[in-house]
């Protein structure tokens, strides 16, 4: 907007400038009428900044077959829930809610 602003604005100063040699009603019209929108469109563009979005999406694909209800902890032998698993630093980590121990879960190789 503020390019196309501005080039009305340079082509209505040329008009009225041209207008000061002959055809001085046409050119002066020419000239207000291509200056006036240029404004408007310097002015919108200055005002009105584009919208920056930034929407930061995570998804967690597991690659094995994950079984919610055969994890236990580690530290207790306690069983976990899918509230006892976290996403943190793109890793996935899970807390036991008895005993407080906190590991990274850690997918062993299928061969």
């Amino acid at each position: 907007m503020l390019v196309l602003g501005v080039f009305f604005i340079l082509l209505g100063l040329i008009f009225m400038i041209a207008s000061a040699d002959s055809n001085f009603l046409p050119r002066l019209i020419v000239g207000v009428s291509m200056l006036l929108p240029g404004v408007y469109f310097v002015r919108k563009g200055v005002r009105e900044p584009a919208d920056k979005t930034v929407v930061i999406s995570r998804t967690l694909e597991l690659s094995g077959d994950v079984n919610l209800e055969n994890l236990t902890c580690d530290g207790c032998g306690a069983g976990l829930s899918s509230e006892s698993i976290s996403l943190k630093a793109g890793t996935v980590f899970v807390a036991c809610p008895y005993c407080r121990t906190e590991y990274q879960i850690e997918e062993k190789p299928k061969w």
